[in-house]
């Protein structure tokens, strides 16, 4: 398992993890208010690459743990999760 903290936070390195059928997973939601992570396919990690990006936003990647096991986490907020 690698340290999260020590992942790579590029476009290149979310592509490469994807296209090599390493674990993702997706949220819509935020954590603390009860949002959850679940498994995706790498089909599903390959469509939600094209909007998905590393740093703030509605439409965000990060690294995360998951049953023990890093991913590459594809995260999704709405106007709602704003309050």
């Amino acid at each position: 398992m690698s340290d999260i903290y020590d992942m790579p936070k590029t476009p290149a390195a979310a592509k490469e993890w994807v296209e090599s059928g390493k674990p993702c997973t997706f949220r819509y939601g935020w954590d603390w208010k009860g949002a959850r992570s679940h498994p995706i396919t790498q089909d599903e990690a390959r469509q939600k690459l094209e909007k998905h990006h590393f740093g703030m936003g509605f439409y965000s990647l990060f690294w995360e743990t998951y049953e023990g096991q890093t991913v590459l986490c594809f995260n999704e907020l709405s106007e709602s999760d704003m309050y």
